[in-house]
């Protein structure tokens, strides 16, 4: 009995992985917003302020790293998880990690 209750709970578990893996659109959301906090912070860093000059600098690389992910980030399910690549200098690139509803970024 107590085996079957482990299947039973490992089988439920399996499950709910399948149901809440996240899409594309979620990788790209959770990438976007750790280059927008690593932009922010590099500027902060080197010592620029808020003008509009800066502003106007994060926009473009956001801008730059969005149409990037757009056409370069590729998907690949395993069922249970997903990744994203980036192939960069002839290798796949691993970007980020997603399960259960969540996705993890690399640097």
């Amino acid at each position: 009995m107590k085996k079957m209750l482990t299947l039973v709970i490992i089988l439920l578990i399996a499950v709910l992985m399948t149901q809440t893996v996240p899409d594309k659109k979620a990788h790209k959301e959770a990438m976007m917003k750790a280059v927008k906090e690593y932009v922010d912070e590099k500027a902060e860093e080197k010592g620029f302020g808020n003008n509009v000059l800066t502003k106007i600098g994060k926009a473009v690389v956001n801008k730059g790293v969005e149409v990037a992910l757009n056409t370069k980030l590729k998907v690949h399910n395993y069922y249970l998880l997903n990744t994203t690549t980036v192939r960069m200098d002839g290798k796949d690139q691993l970007m980020s990690v997603g399960v259960l509803g969540q996705v993890f970024t690399y640097d």
